[in-house]
């Protein structure tokens, strides 16, 4: 049974791998400016990271680099995608926006604290 706090990581984890599973062929391809599946890398991530350092509640190196790995292995895993590769650019966005989620709830629950002092 996954701990309640742990469910949200579990979700967006899932849903990343859901996203990453897709077919190449099947990636809807338009008008997008460069660099846009970097932004999304990083969004995805984003959310992940937050999650993490949320369920966590400390050691943000620790989440860093638990999510670090799960970015290195779902880039991994897309290898065995028809149409999709892992890149290590992809893995750069990933922890990026995973640092900017685990910065961001962290600086957040200092604010907090001052207001309460």
């Amino acid at each position: 049974m996954i701990a309640p706090p742990f469910r949200p990581v579990l979700a967006w984890a899932l849903g990343i791998l859901c996203v990453t599973s897709v077919p190449g062929a099947s990636i809807p391809r338009g008008t997008t400016f460069p660099g846009l599946d970097k932004v999304i890398h990083g969004a995805m991530y984003f959310g992940l990271g937050r999650a993490a350092i949320r369920a966590a509640g400390s050691a943000p190196w620790k989440v860093l680099a638990a999510v670090g790995t799960f970015a290195a292995l779902d880039e991994a895993h897309q290898e065995w995608i028809p149409g999709r590769s892992g890149d290590v650019g992809d893995w750069v966005a990933d922890v990026a926006g995973a640092t900017l989620g685990i910065a961001g709830f962290r600086a957040r629950g200092r604010q907090e604290l001052v207001r309460e002092s």
